[in-house]
């Protein structure tokens, strides 16, 4: 059951909802760099997650300094119930979402607020910088390959851009993530939008295919307002999986959202075999991630998960509408077509040790 909220909102006012689990190396940037915005209109709500370090003493010691900051703390529940503690308690007529350990830019607000104004949309989107943690490393968002400056968006191209996604979702950003864009908090509020609290991966993209199902357009903005910091390490681009695998396999739910978004506008066989690409091209990036841990502890467990995996109806019937491009894999569908657990195993542990080097 859905959650009632407050759609009582102040006008020109963002909402910034930062979920802090021990990001104390990281909070005085983020902190500083939402302060510090030209535009002065905001609310600042930090969800202290159940930090084990000094994260949620920062939070408390901005908040006596700053009245426009609200602190909550909570047990660890995950950012996705972090972001939905903060939409909750959110008043203002627009939400920003932004991860601890990232930073904007000084004028990162003022820019979507006058795009707003100006275009009078129901979502701008942001570009990005990637910031390699250690080495300073700054790379662009990828939103190269389908933007070549801002645009506006109609519902048309809304749903181009979602079948150039699910031809390749790991080169198309744009509703990848939840930071970095402002939504209108009577959308999300109305509508009772909330990110999926069983999801561990891709409740962001999940979350932004479900409201999508209530605009008609958005505009994307090609000035780099927002700095995502990058981990170098293998547990951070993998997840650690614990005991059970399928806290990987998040893109499901994401999927189910994104086919029931397009339902009303394209023919079913259409979306069946964007869909069914995008399933399985996720489903072997994540087992290449999840083969990546294999250790004498788990290989029998990540076994039995792979076996139920390409038995499963979907990875079935899924695969027919799986068309590789260049640089995808060709072989593992064929091996998964075939059932052979073991040499899948294999391959995957072998790709993730070329693409992340040895796990620790």
């Amino acid at each position: 059951m859905k959650k009632i909220v407050d759609i009582n909102l102040v006008k020109g006012v963002v909402s910034m909802i930062v979920p802090v689990y021990n990001g104390e190396k990281y909070l005085h940037k983020c902190i500083g760099s939402i302060i510090n915005q030209d535009h002065k209109k905001i609310e600042i709500i930090l969800i202290d997650d159940g930090s084990t370090d000094d994260g949620g003493k920062i939070c408390n010691k901005y908040a006596l300094s700053d009245k426009r900051i609200i602190v909550i703390h909570t047990k660890n529940n995950g950012p996705a119930a972090a972001r939905n503690r903060g939409i909750e308690k959110a008043k203002g007529e627009f939400i920003f979402f932004l991860d601890a350990d990232d930073f904007i830019e000084k004028n990162a607000l003022s820019l979507l607020v006058e795009n707003y104004d100006k275009y009078k949309v129901d979502l701008i989107i942001g570009d990005f910088n990637k910031i390699k943690e250690d080495v300073s490393e700054i790379s662009n968002s990828g939103h190269d390959r389908f933007f070549s400056g801002s645009k506006l968006l109609t519902k048309k191209e809304i749903i181009e851009y979602i079948f150039f996604y699910l031809k390749k979702p790991n080169r198309a950003p744009l509703f990848t993530q939840s930071w970095g864009r402002l939504f209108k908090s009577e959308i999300i509020k109305k509508n009772k939008i909330f990110f999926n609290t069983d999801l561990r991966t891709f409740e962001d993209v999940a979350f932004n295919f479900e409201y999508l199902k209530y605009i008609d357009k958005l505009f994307f903005l090609k000035k780099n307002i927002y700095n995502h910091l990058v981990h170098d390490n293998y547990a951070s681009a993998t997840m650690k999986i614990c005991d059970d695998p399928k806290i990987l396999f998040g893109y499901i739910r994401a999927l189910a959202n994104a086919k029931e978004f397009l339902a009303k506008y394209c023919p079913d066989f259409e979306i069946k075999k964007g869909v069914g690409h995008a399933y399985i091209s996720y489903t072997i990036i994540q087992l290449v991630r999840t083969c990546g841990q294999v250790n004498d502890r788990n290989k029998k467990k990540i076994y039995e998960f792979i076996q139920k995996l390409i038995n499963s109806p979907e990875v079935r019937s899924n695969l027919q509408f799986y068309s590789p491009s260049k640089g995808e894999s060709k072989i593992l569908p064929v091996f998964m077509r075939l059932r052979l657990v073991f040499p899948i195993l294999m391959i995957c542990k072998y790709k993730a040790y070329k693409r992340y080097g040895k796990g620790k």
